[in-house]
């Protein structure tokens, strides 16, 4: 029943080669994913116990040596390592958590895995099964197949599961004062940026409806009451013309301040995700330090007009669609070569042809993140007809950001041009549970759900 032996200290857990003193998994096809300290030891730790059930207790002792710790410490960094291992806790293949005793590695031959999701592709249609056998091949090896940059880093393999923290973000608030709704909106964009690339924690845009049964918008319903949820509200305050954003993090059955601080707008992109990874870090999660390092050489990372066109351009109308045309080609005249502004530019064109001809649209130039997914999975569905690939793209993304609305629009409509009309209305309405502002996305699962004439 051994599948998980030490050879030259490196084990064998499915279809990954672990090395611990690496602190890295290899993929049949060579491609490595670098692994934290903490989780490359707890891995080690599950791998050295050969199969049996490793409580949260003995965790702690063999990776924290026995400090205090968070209750969400470890059910986050078993969530972490399951994405890195392509794995589900659904319905777990190399991962399990034993109810009440702890987790343990499982057999789990990568033959069986294939055979398990080409089986469930076969319920599909030809392009939908072709883009979940694509799918599942990019999550599990991860995006670089599709996705290459000029940097070092290889974004984790992913396999949408139940999230270990909930975030419900609000917009920032101007206080009144509208002549900073760009920069709340730039603010908003940014902080669900970096939110939504935090391992294990779907971000959810806006809107406890107060005046609904279930003021959670179905959170608790979905996830169980046992997931963490946290409310993230801000504000923008102007003192002596310097303008700063009060965070806010509560617990939103109680309203109860957890955690408060404070951003100086002067002080940047970086300064901000600080301020955020703090707040993460008081609640147990821990935030990446390096997202938002890849675009130091953009300037439009720290535009307000390129965050200002990304939010129009994800309401998916075409006013708004406009709206976002303007506020890139006002950057791209200062930026003209600027890889993000082009990249976000082609996918726009691509779903609407009639909002612009004059910009000069550019060839492929390097894309970056689950930003530049979806952008590739718009231009590959919209422009290029290939459903299959978007789906793929798409689903990537997805699995960095699950909680990327304007993502799961697209692939709604992908999955219709691909024949799933089951899979196209259930994308819709995750889209309108992240998002019930777009009253687009309301009306097309209208038109999709309406019965045939």
């Amino acid at each position: 029943m051994q599948e998980y032996t030490c050879e030259n200290h490196t084990y064998k857990v499915g279809p990954w080669d672990f090395s611990p003193k690496l602190k890295e998994l290899k993929g049949a096809n060579g491609a490595v994913v670098k692994l934290e300290d903490k989780i490359a030891h707890v891995l080690e730790t599950l791998c050295r116990h050969d199969g049996a059930t490793v409580s949260k207790e003995e965790l702690i002792t063999a990776v924290w040596e026995g400090r205090e710790v968070s209750e969400q410490t470890i059910p986050v960094a078993i969530s972490k390592l399951r994405k890195l291992l392509g794995d589900s806790s659904a319905d777990p293949v190399m991962l399990e958590t034993v109810p009440r005793k702890g987790y343990r590695l499982m057999v789990a031959p990568s033959d069986a895995v294939m055979a398990e999701v080409v089986g469930k592709g076969a319920r599909l249609g030809g392009l939908a099964r072709l883009a979940l056998a694509a799918s599942f091949l990019l999550l599990l090896f991860g995006t670089w197949s599709f996705y290459q940059t000029d940097d070092t880093s290889i974004s984790s393999p992913a396999v949408a599961a139940k999230p270990g923290v909930i975030l419900t973000i609000n917009d920032v608030q101007t206080g009144g004062d509208n002549s900073k709704i760009q920069q709340a909106i730039a603010l908003s964009e940014l902080a669900s940026f970096y939110l939504s690339q935090v391992p294990d924690t779907l971000v959810i845009r806006h809107w406890w409806n107060l005046n609904a049964p279930d003021p959670t918008g179905g959170i608790y319903t979905r996830y169980g009451v046992e997931t963490p949820v946290y409310s993230i509200k801000s504000t923008i305050i102007e003192t002596d013309g310097n303008a700063s954003v009060a965070i806010m993090l509560s617990n939103p059955k109680t309203d109860e301040l957890l955690w408060s601080g404070m951003h100086m707008v002067a002080d940047g992109t970086a300064g901000y995700f600080g301020v955020l990874g703090e707040m993460l870090r008081n609640i147990g999660v821990q935030g990446d330090e390096t997202i938002g390092q890849a675009f130091a050489r953009y300037p439009v990372f720290e535009d307000n007009r390129y965050w200002v066109g990304r939010y129009f351009s994800h309401l998916s109308n075409e006013g708004a669609a406009a709206t976002a045309e303007k506020a890139w080609q006002a950057i791209s005249v200062d930026h003209p070569d600027d890889p993000l502004v082009n990249s976000a530019h082609r996918a726009l064109k691509a779903r609407w042809e009639s909002v612009s001809e004059a910009h000069p649209w550019k060839p492929a130039e390097t894309e970056i993140g689950y930003v530049g997914m979806v952008d590739r999975g718009a231009i590959a569905l919209f422009r290029d007809e290939n459903p299959a690939r978007a789906i793929v793209l798409l689903e990537a993304a997805l699995a960095i950001a699950p909680g990327d609305h304007y993502a799961l629009s697209v692939l709604g409509e992908a999955k219709l041009m691909a024949d799933d009309r089951v899979g196209g209305i259930e994308a819709y309405k995750k889209a309108i549970r992240l998002a019930p502002f777009a009253r687009s996305y309301g009306a097309r699962l209208a038109s999709i759900e309406a019965p045939a004439e």
